[in-house]
């Protein structure tokens, strides 16, 4: 059902998406309904099928009676970031072995566009950073890689600050994502998914880090 300014429960939940990845609710936050509905505009039941929907997606949980932000712990930072280097590895060995000479040139402009981001916010950093992982992972031309790999960018991303928000990582980033864009250039499997697992891999540690320092305060 469509609402009178025309939001639908899918327009709504990828609205309230957006929100909590760019950091506007942080994790713990709660969400209520009325609260939601007030902001946005909306009568409560596309809120309630739009929370639903997050909930069932991870990105929310349950806490009491109320829906909050997911608060991500040390295990769960583990495991995300284990299976996205295992996949990230995967899927850019498949890029470059099946590649075409578009998904090379988009890769290219992936890239370039990160190098003209460097004097941007954080958020922007992660927008352009996330837009090179993406066009890695079409290049596999598998899309199940695709889909999966989407899944864990959406958890990976609801933490409050990106990893290239750290001292020295957007260089570090440029320098690993232009060494995976040589190896699928020149269609070296082994080499792009080492690359791109020791990349997922530095990601790592560095969340590992932030996520530690920031229980600390």
């Amino acid at each position: 059902m469509t609402e009178p300014n025309g939001a639908t429960p899918e327009s709504l939940y990828n609205q309230l998406r957006t929100a909590v990845l760019n950091g506007e609710y942080r994790p713990g936050a709660v969400l209520v309904e009325s609260a939601v509905a007030e902001t946005y505009r909306v009568s409560r039941t596309p809120v309630r099928e739009a929370l639903r929907a997050l909930e069932k997606d991870g990105i929310l949980q349950q806490r009491g009676r109320h829906l909050v932000v997911r608060v991500t712990t040390l295990e769960e930072v583990m495991e995300i970031y284990d299976c996205r280097i295992v996949l990230e590895g995967v899927a850019a060995g498949w890029a470059a072995r099946t590649r075409t000479d578009n998904d090379l040139r988009l890769l290219e402009l992936a890239l370039e566009h990160m190098r003209n981001a460097s004097g941007a916010a954080p958020f922007e950093k992660a927008t352009v950073n996330h837009a090179f992982h993406d066009r890695m992972w079409r290049a596999s031309h598998n899309s199940t890689l695709v889909d999966l790999l989407a899944r864990l960018e959406v958890h990976i991303r609801r933490y409050p600050e990106p990893t290239v928000s750290q001292p020295g990582r957007w260089e570090e980033a440029l320098d690993e994502h232009a060494g995976i864009l040589d190896a699928i250039r020149k269609r070296d499997e082994v080499t792009a998914t080492r690359l791109s697992q020791e990349h997922m891999a530095a990601a790592r540690e560095l969340r590992l880090r932030m996520v530690q320092t920031s229980q600390v305060r």
